[in-house]
């Protein structure tokens, strides 16, 4: 269990990553970078499977097509649903809509395992509820001005549906994985960054048609380029391929439940992040929203623990 708990930890370190290197890129968007990080992901990916090509001719046909389309859903999928409802609502209503994903996660995976009773469950839920809340208040400092209640309704809806993609790919994830137990751990993650790849190359027209890319104003050489190569390398590498393997470590050595509740420390690390970039301090909310996010993942691993009682 302990292995599985750093495992999960440590994805949710290299995901928050993800919350400061898209402010880091400028000229270029949070398109472009999602575009080379998950390229590069699959470009990696690629390279392992050829590397490892008899662990993965162990993988049946059914499990090879499930962990491309976990990869392409999970990541591409995501991606796109998310930036399309933070394009049409602001940043503030997606932010508390996926804000729920470890809280729900944790809702669907015990209702499926009953790993804990109930009430013992509901006090870090609650906190971790809470702290989100909290947390996430900050987004409201930046009002969607100039939208329709048709827009922001759209990116409200758009929003479930990124919630609900995390979701299935988190519960699809760890079922799949526990019925192919023998599945070698690196395969599998490259599969999944393989589907990345391809899901980011079909929604490349869309990004340049929607004017989300610089890539056709920007050179992609030179200086400006700097920024981008360097996070889309460090994102592709370790945001995305090696949090993806701590991430498969930890979902198979834990219960959806608790492997669920480790997502927050994305939440945690990005705000830590932030703030390491911002070269400041947190402020009274952040503070505040973090420390109730830290007690609820403490509180859930303790009820989580093998031995105590279940429902």
């Amino acid at each position: 269990m302990l292995a599985g708990l750093l495992a999960g930890l440590a994805a949710g370190a290299l995901w928050g990553l993800t919350f400061v290197a898209p402010n880091l890129v400028a000229p270029f968007t949070a398109f472009d970078l999602a575009f080379w990080r998950n390229l590069i992901f699959a470009a990696l990916s690629l390279l392992l499977l050829g590397l490892f090509r008899q662990a993965a001719r162990q993988l049946d046909p059914a499990g090879s097509r499930i962990a491309l389309a976990l990869g392409l859903m999970g990541y591409s999928g995501y991606y796109l649903f998310v930036a399309y409802a933070v394009a049409f609502a602001g940043p503030a209503i997606p932010a508390l809509v996926i804000g729920a994903l470890p809280v729900l996660l944790a809702i669907a995976g015990n209702w499926q395992a009953r790993d804990v009773a109930w009430s013992r469950l509901a006090g870090p839920l609650a906190l971790i509820t809470l702290g989100l809340v909290i947390v996430n208040l900050g987004s409201f400092r930046a009002p969607a001005m100039g939208r329709s209640g048709g827009e922001i309704l759209l990116g409200f809806l758009l929003a479930l549906g990124g919630l609900a993609l995390w979701l299935w790919y988190g519960l699809w994830n760890a079922a799949a994985l526990k019925a192919r137990p023998g599945t070698d751990t690196l395969v599998w993650t490259s599969l999944q960054g393989l589907g990345a790849g391809l899901g980011m190359l079909a929604v490349l027209p869309l990004g340049l048609a929607l004017g989300w890319s610089r890539m056709g104003t920007s050179p992609l050489a030179g200086a400006e380029a700097g920024p981008l190569w360097f996070w889309a390398l460090a994102t592709g590498l370790f945001s995305s391929w090696v949090a993806t393997f701590a991430w498969v470590v930890a979902s198979r050595r834990l219960s959806v439940a608790l492997s669920a509740q480790l997502i927050v420390s994305e939440t945690l690390f990005g705000l830590f992040y932030g703030f390491l970039a911002e070269s400041r301090w947190p402020d009274g909310h952040e503070a505040l929203g973090a420390t109730l996010l830290f007690a609820g993942v403490v509180a859930g691993t303790r009820v989580l623990m093998p031995g105590r009682p279940t429902g």
